[in-house]
């Protein structure tokens, strides 16, 4: 099969971690991988230790893209450079002051950026398109493939995987990892944009075979939009994978905060790990924790909490305005983006994971990849969410500490986290988030495609929205 990826490793973030494990565990369900990714993808967060886990045998074919991005990306990178190097660095934080010709040059990108959008459509990765769908045709023709499955952001790598197949008649699965058209942390297209997204989205839809999505929110609004199409969508959702845990797993903690000495005078250890795009989760967890910390003063001495991952510079600017000691600066710290084996050791000697999403429109559809590798690694989970997909799946495996996207929510859960036992038994016992299992449910997924074979292309696609 040809798998049609932007993110791959040497990349990094959570985006990589469904493609490299599908990618890691098809070839034990009869299907051998060739992935097709940029050579030089513009975007910056590197994890190069995610190439052990990719096979000896694995077939990568790298090719060129024209990413206008990538000056930008650059810049970034060298400011980055000039943060670390930078003795005004505030290590709490991970923000250094900057100077300013290297705030003109922000500017400036930003301005390239305004420059080539209109350009770029569907996205920033759309030149590409037609690298990749012409590596993709050689390798078919010289060694033919069974099937084509491509994996969105960017969207761009459905076209890839469109044109494919155009050529080629090869069934098709379209994996949205998240939503194209209402993206809950996406601004709302408008006008011309609009029209165009929605052009090509339900073009996607109608050309795929069959579509994937990660949890039952985000398909259920694309079986709303596109009902006639709805036989041919499933859930697959994130997961974890056991071999990245360290063994064995599960609560650190020996008993109840309070109940002994040893356990009392511990810091009790929360961590978040993941990117932090959103501009509502980061302030509403912080005042919160203000906010009982101030109630309860004792807290201050028995909790650390932990950020691990990327943050935008709005919640840069919020994390520093909280730094201070007088403040949260004695509880809370943000150590920036990690490789994922040190993302998941951090994981693993917490005493509670953190997941927050914001109450806000279409968020409740939004699970967050990190949720299901917590559950894997069986530590309590403090989750601030709305009522939707993240809370279903808490509910289902009776797991975790639920609390209101609030301030107040904020607080009454942090407390509970701290006064209550850690749970002592499996998260997930059956296995359901297991991704060995994962992979298993796509590969049948692709023998059922294959099986049912391709409607010929000759009278061209189909309606919008309308299953083949």
């Amino acid at each position: 099969m040809l798998v049609i990826a932007y993110y791959f490793p040497p990349l990094g973030g959570v985006g990589v971690q469904r493609t490299l494990k599908y990618v890691k565990y098809l070839p034990e369900n009869g299907w051998q991988p060739v992935v097709i990714t940029p050579a030089r993808p513009a975007y910056t967060v590197r994890d190069a230790t995610l190439l052990n886990e990719l096979q000896a045998d694995l077939q990568v074919e790298r090719t060129g893209s024209f990413e206008p991005a990538r000056l930008p990306a650059a810049v970034e990178a060298f400011l980055s450079r000039r943060r670390l190097a930078s003795s005004a660095t505030d290590a709490h934080v991970g923000q250094a002051t900057t100077s300013l010709p290297a705030r003109l040059l922000t500017k400036s990108m930003i301005l390239w950026n305004r420059v080539w959008a209109p350009f770029l459509f569907p996205d920033a990765a759309v030149g590409w398109v037609g690298a990749a769908s012409k590596r993709g045709l050689q390798v078919h023709k010289r060694a033919p493939v069974d099937a084509i499955y491509s994996t969105s952001g960017p969207v761009s790598c459905h076209l890839v995987a469109r044109k494919i197949a155009a050529r080629t008649g090869l069934p098709w699965i379209a994996d949205f990892r998240d939503p194209w058209i209402g993206n809950a942390f996406n601004s709302k297209p408008r006008g011309l944009n609009a029209y165009r997204q929605r052009r090509m989205e339900s073009g996607i839809v109608a050309w795929a075979d069959r579509l994937i999505f990660p949890t039952q929110g985000v398909m259920k609004a694309y079986a709303e939009r596109y009902p006639l199409a709805s036989a041919k969508m499933l859930v697959i959702p994130n997961g974890y994978d056991v071999a990245d845990f360290p063994s064995p797993v599960g609560p650190v903690r020996t008993g109840k905060s309070g109940t002994d000495g040893e356990v009392a005078s511990r810091r009790f250890r929360l961590v978040y790990a993941g990117s932090l795009y959103g501009e509502q989760e980061l302030e509403i967890f912080l005042k919160g924790l203000e906010q009982v910390a101030a109630r309860r003063p004792d807290i201050k001495d028995r909790l650390d909490v932990e950020f691990v991952g990327w943050l935008t510079a709005a919640n840069r600017r919020l994390a520093a305005g909280y730094a201070d000691s007088n403040r949260l600066g004695s509880m809370v710290r943000f150590s920036g983006f990690v490789p994922h084996a040190e993302a998941i050791r951090k994981e693993a000697e917490a005493d509670g994971l953190l997941q927050i999403i914001a109450d806000d429109p279409r968020k409740g559809e939004v699970q967050g990849g990190k949720l299901m590798e917590y559950l894997g690694l069986d530590k309590q989970i403090l989750a601030i969410v709305p009522e939707g997909v993240a809370r279903e799946v808490l509910r289902e495996l009776d797991w975790g500490i639920l609390a209101d996207p609030t301030p107040d929510g904020v607080a009454v859960g942090i407390e509970r986290l701290i006064d209550e036992p850690p749970p002592t038994r499996r998260a997930d016992p059956e296995g359901r988030y297991d991704r060995v299992n994962l992979a298993a449910r796509l590969a049948a997924y692709l023998d059922d495609a294959v099986a049912a074979g391709r409607s010929a292309r000759g009278a061209g696609p189909p309606p919008a929205g309308e299953p083949r």
